[in-house]
């Protein structure tokens, strides 16, 4: 807060204890501390409410975003299922190459249904 260094205090303790004298200095002491103590939460309150303040600003703003963009989006005439088929490519299934049996299990498995097709 201030910038007064250790020898400055002592000097301003010096200084006070001779003026007020030392039977009012302890009760001054006291007073000017609960005095200080106050002024510092005060400052402490308002630099918390001015930054709730900020924050809350700042999430009306982000809500308020957010807001155009849902009504942005309820604007459009296409429903999500529709956007994505329209999308795509088209796939032609006679084109496509059969796959190979990729793993032990699908071999297995597809000699297994060839058995019991015999059957």
């Amino acid at each position: 807060m201030f910038d007064i260094a250790f020898s400055e205090l002592i000097v301003i303790g010096i200084v006070a204890l001779i003026v007020i004298g030392p039977d009012k200095l302890p009760k001054i002491a006291r007073t000017t501390g609960h005095l200080l103590g106050r002024a510092q939460r005060y400052v402490n309150d308002i630099k918390s409410d001015i930054d709730r303040e900020l924050h809350l600003e700042d999430l009306q703003k982000l809500q308020d975003e957010m807001r155009q963009n849902t009504q942005h989006e309820q604007s459009t005439p296409y429903k999500v299922g529709q956007v994505i088929r329209h999308d795509m490519p088209q796939i032609d299934d006679s084109a496509s190459p059969q796959l190979a049996p990729t793993a032990v299990s699908d071999t297995a498995e597809a000699s297994t249904l060839k058995q019991s097709a015999i059957n």
